[in-house]
């Protein structure tokens, strides 16, 4: 069990609400409402085209997600389904390739096992990449583990207060440090 800090949870709750207080519009909203539902139907056509199942689907454009652009992401993880050449990383090639076989589990990093588990479907997974820690206010793009449990709860606990998902609350904080949806 990783032990958090509560102090470190509620500072990055405060920059949290008070990014999306000072920045956020029913627009943003709208757009992070719907981000992973979107996400989740790509997941499905990709399962629908290797016939195996959304996780299947929602790991494999996880495995090719690290320092991609969402159109790139996507590009690979269509690729990879249809069985053509990927260019990019050996490693994500092989989480792509474990994914086909283990789902979720053979995603170990945190961001892209969280990732996945969002896209699909899981509105309590909450993905803590670089927009998030800069959000966090952190002065690094990978989290420890500590650090990725407690903006995890940050996240968490801002969304409660919110009253939409965990999943919705990341992608709204996402919109708003990255400057949009895609």
């Amino acid at each position: 069990m990783i032990k958090v800090d509560s102090k470190n949870v509620a500072k990055y709750s405060r920059h949290f609400r008070a990014l999306i207080a000072e920045r956020s519009t029913a627009h943003h909203v709208e757009s992070a409402s719907t981000w992973y539902p979107e996400a989740q139907v790509i997941a499905q056509d990709i399962a629908n085209i290797m016939g195996t199942s959304v996780e299947v689907g929602a790991c494999i454009i996880s495995s090719f997600s690290p320092r991609e652009e969402w159109k790139s992401n996507i590009g690979k993880a269509y690729k990879f389904a249809n069985g053509d050449d990927v260019p990019g990383l050996s490693n994500n090639m092989l989480m792509a390739n474990m994914s086909t076989v283990k789902g979720f589990d053979a995603l170990n990093g945190q961001k892209t096992n969280a990732f996945a588990r969002a896209i699909a479907g899981d509105t309590e997974a909450v993905t803590v990449d670089v927009w998030i820690m800069r959000a966090a206010r952190l002065h690094t793009d990978s989290p420890n583990k500590t650090q990725y449990a407690e903006i995890s709860r940050a996240v968490t606990n801002v969304a409660v207060s919110m009253g939409i998902s965990p999943r919705t609350c990341q992608a709204l904080i996402w919109i708003l440090i990255r400057g949009g949806a895609e």
